[in-house]
């Protein structure tokens, strides 16, 4: 005979006590990363190739955090497409890194550093694109 939903209910110990969620460093930089690009002004990977920091491998957007419990810190550095307002541009890449790691992840964000590293000129398919 099948078991009715509230007996089952019944036997499984609080949410609490079920046990923890533990969320890597590398998977709160892959958060921050595909959030920053989401953004208005925020330029694609494509777009930096030809800057220096490409050349040794270190594309934009990059990040880095520092995870303890469901808490984080994180470093973002972006490109930005010209003439978005670079200010701007990194105001809502912190909003944007902030919600996505709340949503996805559950982890609270308790500090965004966000620098404009470049500013790049796009053509008209890729500046549609980030917009």
């Amino acid at each position: 005979m099948a078991e009715t939903a509230s007996a089952a209910e019944q036997r499984l110990a609080a949410p609490e006590q079920r046990g923890s969620l533990h969320v890597a460093d590398k998977v709160v930089v892959a958060i921050a990363r595909a959030a920053a690009l989401g953004v208005p002004g925020v330029a694609p990977a494509s777009a930096t190739s030809g800057l220096i920091s490409s050349a040794i491998g270190r594309d934009l957007p990059r990040a880095s955090a520092k995870v303890a419990g469901s808490r984080a810190r994180l470093e973002i550095e972006v490109a930005s497409v010209w003439p978005h307002p670079a200010a701007r541009v990194a105001a809502d890449v912190r909003q944007a890194v902030t919600s996505q790691l709340a949503r996805l992840a559950a982890v609270q964000a308790d500090a965004v550093s966000v620098t404009v590293d470049a500013v790049v000129r796009t053509s008209a398919p890729e500046r549609e694109r980030v917009r």
